[in-house]
């Protein structure tokens, strides 16, 4: 199971341009990166600095449609190249409580097949590892926990929280 965002249709892609292109001549040079960020595409500065060199080989400050499309199929191919695997990524989430906040060595980790962990573990992991979430986005989301997921002492089921998270 791959996770990864929608990319946006070719009708999509036209539909913004043409709000950051009111008169017709093209998009600004120095607008690519914010056009592409409202496409959800989060191109590497590098990489926009690449699409406004060969923009500006071309026309010394707008874009037109049929060289941005190129450059956001470009954006999307590496965009889809960052896909995640869900499954191993949860899996080590999953392991990384039980070893961090149960306190488990590795082989316990292995050996421990349980299901259940902290809520407030899962809370404290969520808050401070990557794209952290705020206090309202944690209660949201313990809330939702309580409504769709096995709770057990403090405790809620692993494999519940994943069906939450890809529900």
């Amino acid at each position: 199971f791959q996770f990864a965002m929608a990319l946006p249709s070719e009708e999509e892609i036209q539909e913004v341009f043409n709000l950051f292109n009111p008169e017709g001549s093209g998009i600004k040079i120095k607008e690519i990166g914010t056009v592409m960020r409202s496409l959800g595409l989060a191109s590497t500065q590098a990489q926009l600095s690449e699409f406004a060199t060969e923009a500006a080989q071309i026309d010394d400050t707008f874009v037109q449609f049929s060289v941005f499309i190129s450059f956001v199929k470009r954006a999307q191919s590496h965009e889809a190249s960052k896909s995640i695997d869900f499954e191993k990524e949860v899996k080590g989430l999953h392991e990384g409580i039980k070893h961090f906040c149960d306190k488990l060595t590795q082989k316990q980790c292995r050996e421990n097949d349980s299901d259940m962990v902290k809520i407030s573990d899962m809370k404290h992991m969520l808050s401070a590892v990557g794209d952290k979430m705020s206090e309202e986005e944690l209660e949201e989301m313990a809330r939702e926990m309580r409504t769709s997921c096995r709770i057990q002492d403090g405790r809620v089921s692993f494999e519940d929280f994943v069906k939450m998270l890809k529900s």
